[in-house]
């Protein structure tokens, strides 16, 4: 009797546990990138190999996020660990003061919430807001305010479950634009 009671739970427990495998692991994820959420579902696609940048510019590529952009040969780029599965990405000449970042974070949601826009742009200024298309993505540009850095232009775009925040200074704007021209994702 006992050696049937030991069966039939043994048999509950393997049968819960290959559920669990089922319902739970799916051979085509791939954890190329944060598992702290949405991000870690992003598909084991291949990459777009890499481009050849015009004269003046390099290819910054990044596989861990899946994107590529051609800047500036001028300016240096720094990567900054932001923990959470989150990072900012520089590129800045300090001598001529042109630069932008790339604030990149997990993010579920298709939209950005009113929370999540309050939390990164404490002003919560969003002046003149369009809808635009950043490699076939839709998102959002649009002027704010930066307590240390003054006005500045912002492109907000979700894709493959990543926030991205792109900003630079207001009177770089055009600069900028043409800079996302290059954008990809990979």
């Amino acid at each position: 009797m006992k050696a049937r009671i030991a069966v039939a739970i043994a048999a509950v427990i393997f049968a819960g546990a290959g559920w669990w495998f089922v319902a739970n692991v799916n051979v085509h994820k791939t954890n190329t990138a944060p598992t702290n959420g949405a991000a870690s579902t992003i598909s084991a696609r291949e990459l777009k190999p890499p481009r050849e940048a015009p004269a003046g510019f390099h290819e910054y590529r990044n596989e861990h996020y899946r994107f590529a952009l051609f800047y500036p040969s001028d300016l240096a780029v720094n990567l900054h660990d932001e923990g959470t599965g989150a990072s900012t990405i520089t590129f800045q000449n300090t001598d001529s003061g042109k630069g932008f970042q790339i604030f990149i974070l997990p993010y579920a949601a298709p939209q950005v919430s009113p929370e999540r826009f309050k939390k990164d742009v404490p002003s919560g200024v969003r002046k003149e807001s369009v809808n635009v298309t950043v490699d076939g993505a839709l998102g959002t540009m649009f002027f704010s305010e930066q307590s240390l850095l003054g006005p500045t232009r912002e492109i907000w775009v979700i894709h493959d479950g990543y926030l991205f925040e792109i900003s630079t200074l207001k009177p770089l704007d055009n600069w900028l634009q043409s800079i996302m021209a290059s954008f990809q994702f990979l």
